[in-house]
């Protein structure tokens, strides 16, 4: 299973938790930074999409791989932790590009955004992962077109950083939303929780499960 460390606390809700502490203020400097990491990797002909695509696939690819070579308890156990730190990270970084976050983390990415993984309780083999590039397209493709609308919305906030030098809470929700869905959806992906990743931008409340927090 995956390393977890922490109390247990019986929330309910989907066993993939994401939270972000909303700034105190949000600097025009920081913004212009944002574009300007914009530009660059449009230089090289990356976009944010295509770096969330090729990590839906590689994850699935690599869960599969790992799975054909040790047991579900040893890849959990060993590999797990490895991919929680890198999804961390990875929330990190977006979590700054999508305007919920006014820094990139320095020592750790807890110093903005908040990942906690309940291990599943099932056990993952090489088709059951593989399978998921197809199950997971149902999510991703819904996922897309609601970052498509937070194209405008992200475009809208940067606009009221400019101006304000904040994000109102209804696109800041918005926002966050896209960003919970898309680690859900790679920690599916991943193998890690077998729950299929809800359709909703929020926190649910439905299924109960033991919080702990996951590090790697």
């Amino acid at each position: 299973m995956l390393d977890a460390h922490g109390s247990l606390d019986m929330s309910h809700g989907y066993p993939v938790h994401y939270s972000v502490t909303p700034p105190a203020r949000f600097t025009r400097l920081q913004l212009f930074i944002r574009v300007v990491a914009f530009c660059a990797i449009g230089v090289i002909g990356l976009s944010f999409g295509m770096i969330f695509l090729f990590g839906y696939l590689a994850l699935a690819v690599f869960a599969a791989t790992r799975l054909a070579s040790r047991q579900a308890d040893e890849y959990l156990g060993q590999d797990g932790p490895r991919i929680v730190s890198v999804l961390r990270w990875f929330a990190a970084i977006s979590a700054w590009t999508a305007l919920i976050a006014e820094h990139l983390p320095g020592h750790s990415p807890d110093e903005t955004v908040r990942i906690e993984i309940e291990p599943t309780t099932a056990q993952p083999t090489p088709s059951s992962a593989i399978w998921r590039v197809v199950s997971g397209i149902p999510s991703a493709l819904v996922l897309g077109v609601l970052c498509w609308i937070g194209t405008f919305v992200w475009l809208w906030a940067a606009l009221s950083i400019l101006v304000a030098q904040r994000v109102g809470p209804h696109a800041f929700a918005y926002l966050v939303g896209l960003q919970r869905w898309s680690i859900r959806l790679l920690a599916y992906q991943a193998s890690l929780v077998d729950e299929y990743p809800p359709f909703s931008l929020s926190e649910l409340a439905s299924l109960p499960v033991a919080t702990a927090r996951v590090t790697p």
